[in-house]
């Protein structure tokens, strides 16, 4: 059996298929490989160029009418014979060592894998070729620091590998979204489906093919135009991508809302005088600011056009709700019994939620939403801060009766000693675990994450101590042989802009406050995910109505972020600007 099938859709890119080609013939390849090329209704002779050819691995060349990329993959696909099949842009000249780092992710247990396409020297100077160098840099950069911690726009089909028998298993691409040749979310569709199959996906930073973008701007707009039509079919096929889609198309800011509401409402005669003359400058390869600048929002205009005339999207269901413990224990203190439960209040929470129609998630669960993949529409994640043996205790066994997941947010200075942030004034010890006691509570399916090194306040600290509170609790707990976390809360909910370009620094997945506000998942930021605070006077009733009806977002949390910035502008943390004025 062949290796690998290497599978490239081409449409009227003759010379830059022939270069694709004669790349792949000088890959290494210890086992045997072949190559299809799906000739998609071409008319410039690619597919006699390609017959031409002489290479050193089995060529084969299909031809089929114009139908589309999708078309164009799955066709290739059915006449593959290899294990693996590795889709690849005609625009892609490969690295010699692509199909190598491919084929050591996948044989790592990976079913599909995507690599690093950063742009090749010789594509030709442009406003577009900026800003898709600066795309693939920065997604490059981000992978490399999270450890390749792929989402969904990770995910795309220019340079992609999945095991065949996976690709048979969720019936390839839908050709819908790319019927007749027009662009965009079939890649997306596609991984979405492989993921929600329970599939892995992994990121090869070491599989590199280098992009020679030739698109031009007027072509560029076709494609924005037609990927909002698809993103609207993508979001009523997966309601659950819809926030996530919108999210990346600016929804959130005040440009991306008010082109979101008046895309296409223009005077027509004043919207073709405003395109021209953008496009008159992007032609001519200007790459100034004002440029930039206007070809920016005619293309977002386009995009919102495009879903308008697809009939807009569709909105996903509610978030999850996450609930923040700390003790599970007959707290007596008067300081710190509110911020306990006892081990009955807890079990009573539990079940009252479970009868009102509550599914318990697990982190992961939670990560997936938050790239856009759907959990059920009542659903809860159970969290404790600070890692007190109570927990350990208590409500590990509770938690495995019921089978429910939980995360254990640990504050890793302090494992096996006790709440030395609040003995520090006067309150009382309350011992936290150790390692042997995290390790068993993996071993359970708890997943742990950081509560910083010291239960630091955050926004206090410089940036040096601040990088240092938020990195060293990963490379602590990696150094027990525990999982490295992929998860953050801030102690005393207290968190800021600083904090969280901090903490997505680090490499962190995602980040928790202590807010129980309205403010979902889905809408707001992911470093700064909402959870409701389980206090001692919270009933079983009392929880379950915040958690079907969260308040909204209150004054005491916007007073937490304000109050976050004035104690840093006062300690010299935030103006960084100001240190460089004073050198």
């Amino acid at each position: 059996m062949l290796e690998f099938s290497v599978v490239i859709p081409t449409f009227n890119r003759r010379d830059l298929l022939v270069d694709t080609l004669t790349a792949l013939g000088e890959t290494e390849r210890p086992w045997p490989c072949e190559l299809i090329v799906v000739v998609d209704g071409s008319t410039d002779g690619s597919t006699e160029a390609a017959r031409a050819l002489s290479l050193p691995l089995p060529l084969r060349v299909i031809e089929q009418p114009n139908s589309g990329a999708a078309s164009a993959r799955n066709r290739g696909a059915e006449a593959a014979r290899g294990r693996y099949l590795l889709f690849l842009d005609d625009d892609m000249i490969a690295d010699g060592r692509l199909l190598v780092e491919h084929a050591a992710v996948l044989a790592g247990g990976a079913d599909a894998v995507v690599g690093t396409i950063p742009i090749h020297p010789d594509a030709p100077a442009s406003l577009l070729r900026e800003g898709v160098e600066r795309w693939a840099r920065l997604r490059h950069e981000r992978l490399s620091r999270t450890g390749g911690q792929l989402t969904l726009p990770d995910l795309i089909t220019g340079q992609l590998s999945v095991r065949a028998e996976a690709f048979r298993r969720i019936s390839g691409f839908d050709t819908e979204f790319t019927a007749g040749g027009t662009f965009g979310a079939e890649d997306t569709d596609f991984l979405y489906r492989l993921l929600n199959e329970g599939l892995v996906a992994r990121y090869a930073p070491g599989a590199v093919s280098h992009q020679r973008y030739v698109v031009t701007p007027e072509h560029n707009l076709r494609q924005w135009r037609q990927a909002g039509r698809a993103d609207a079919a993508l979001t009523r096929k997966h309601s659950g991508l819809a926030p996530m889609v919108a999210r990346a198309h600016g929804s959130r800011t005040v440009k991306g809302a008010v082109l979101r509401r008046t895309a296409g409402r223009l005077p027509g005669a004043l919207e073709r005088a405003a395109t021209r003359a953008v496009l008159a400058r992007a032609s001519a390869a200007r790459t100034d600011l004002a440029t930039q600048w206007a070809f920016t929002l005619l293309r977002d205009a386009q995009y919102w056009q495009g879903v308008r005339e697809g009939g807009g999207m569709t909105d996903a269901p509610g978030s999850p709700r996450v609930l923040a413990y700390h003790a599970v224990d007959d707290v007596t203190d008067p300081r710190l019994r509110q911020y306990s439960v006892t081990p009955d209040q807890f079990e009573q929470q539990l079940d009252a939620l479970g009868s009102a129609g509550f599914a318990f998630i697990g982190p992961q669960d939670l990560l997936r939403k938050l790239d856009g993949e759907p959990v059920p529409e009542r659903s809860v994640l159970v969290s404790f801060d600070d890692g007190y043996v109570s927990n350990y205790d208590h409500a590990a066994p509770v938690l495995e009766k019921h089978g429910i997941p939980a995360i254990l947010f640990a504050v890793t200075g302090e494992l096996g000693r006790w709440n030395a942030w609040d003995t520090a004034s006067g309150a009382t010890r309350l011992p936290l675990m150790t390692a042997r006691q995290l390790t068993e509570l993996t071993d359970l399916g708890w997943e742990i994450g950081t509560h910083t090194r010291a239960h630091a306040h955050l926004s206090l600290l410089r940036p040096a101590a601040l990088a240092g509170e938020l990195v060293r609790p990963r490379d602590d707990l990696a150094s027990l042989g525990l999982p490295r976390p992929r998860l953050l809360a801030y102690p005393y909910g207290e968190h800021n802009l600083r904090v969280r370009r901090a903490a997505a620094r680090a490499g962190y997945a995602a980040a928790f406050a202590l807010s129980g506000a309205r403010t979902t998942m889905d809408r707001g930021n992911r470093y700064a995910i909402p959870r409701i605070e389980v206090t001692r006077d919270l009933s079983p009733e009392a929880l379950v109505r915040l958690a079907l009806d969260p308040p909204r977002r209150r004054w005491q949390d916007v007073r937490r972020e304000v109050r976050g910035l004035g104690r840093a502008a006062a300690t010299s943390v935030l103006p960084e600007r100001r240190s460089r004025r004073a050198c």
